[in-house]
């Protein structure tokens, strides 16, 4: 027995230490996992934005529809008819919805007030949609080839060309859709993620404090657990591997001051996408995320029009 007075420990005094050290140890993995899986579920299921304004405040009449998704949610949005065989679908972001103030309602009142009938639907898990969980644009895609059929069947004749414009996951979902669906004429991506691993680990860092932290700390795990609980590869939401599939008239709105999209990942997508076809434009702006139309709404207006006339007619 080692003697504790002559400045010496016990041997069952250090299993006791090593004990204690390795329950501290446990107790702060326990956390860091506990703290990822919130994380994760917050990420899945983002609050849901409603606001009382509708396309009528704009001075657009316009009809509730829906559309069923083939996993059997019911999709809610707004269909405006100004009387065109062109309509345009609107694709709001992550945690916004058809309600959606900075950017979905200036771009609903800026198509309709040009002639083109205005489709806007609530991702499923934001808005009035139903749906417990988002799958970050992956699924979402897949919802929107459904609303296309929609259109295509029910507003055929007011949809014999298509546009679409999207922003910030809105953006990444046209382009996925753009490269799916053969059934679009053109489309604009504004602010789209590139590389959803990156973009969501500059959403941790508009926060402060430890918080922050430790949440870039697991950020790896929660991605696996976000994966994971939504039943997606996480590889689908980069968006490098579509850009060679895109043939149709693309245009990619970024801003320099975006905090959540690199501009250079926005860049090289757009270098992939040129390679193979010569109709993608990229305008940079001095903005922040999505931010453009609300910076400069003629100047956005003139591009973004001007872009549809010149694809739609």
């Amino acid at each position: 027995m080692v003697d504790f007075n002559n400045g010496e420990i016990s041997l069952p005094s250090l299993f006791i230490i090593a004990g204690a050290v390795l329950c501290i140890i446990l107790a702060i993995i326990l956390f860091l996992v506990g703290l990822a899986k919130v994380a994760s579920n917050r990420m899945l299921k983002p609050p849901r934005l409603k606001r009382d304004w509708t396309p009528k405040d704009l001075g657009h009449d316009y009809e509730n529809v829906e559309v069923r998704t083939s996993d059997g949610y019911t999709l809610r949005g707004w269909f405006i008819d100004k009387g065109s065989d062109k309509t345009i679908i609107a694709i709001h972001g992550y945690t916004a919805s058809k309600y959606e103030e900075e950017y979905m309602k200036p771009v609903i009142d800026m198509i309709a007030r040009n002639g083109y009938n205005v489709v806007a639907f609530d991702f499923r898990a934001h808005g009035d949609s139903d749906g417990e969980i988002t799958t970050l644009g992956l699924k979402e895609v897949e919802d929107y080839i459904r609303i296309i059929d929609w259109l295509k069947s029910v507003k055929l004749n007011k949809a014999k060309k298509i546009g679409v414009i999207g922003y910030s996951m809105g953006g990444a979902v046209t382009i996925m859709l753009s490269a799916r669906d053969k059934r679009i004429n053109a489309a604009v991506a504004d602010s789209p993620y590139i590389d959803i691993r990156s973009s969501g680990q500059k959403w941790i860092m508009r926060l402060k404090g430890v918080m922050k932290s430790l949440l870039l700390l697991v950020y790896p795990l929660i991605v696996r657990l976000t994966a994971s609980r939504a039943r997606i590869n996480i590889d689908d939401l980069i968006m490098y591997k579509y850009a060679s599939r895109i043939k149709i008239p693309f245009m990619i709105i970024a801003g320099r001051n975006d905090d959540l999209v690199a501009l250079g990942e926005i860049r090289k997508f757009y270098n992939e996408l040129r390679r193979n076809n010569p109709r993608a434009t990229l305008w940079v702006t001095d903005s922040g995320h999505v931010r453009t139309i609300k910076d400069n709404p003629q100047e956005y207006e003139e591009k973004v029009i001007s872009f549809f006339k010149e694809n739609l007619g």
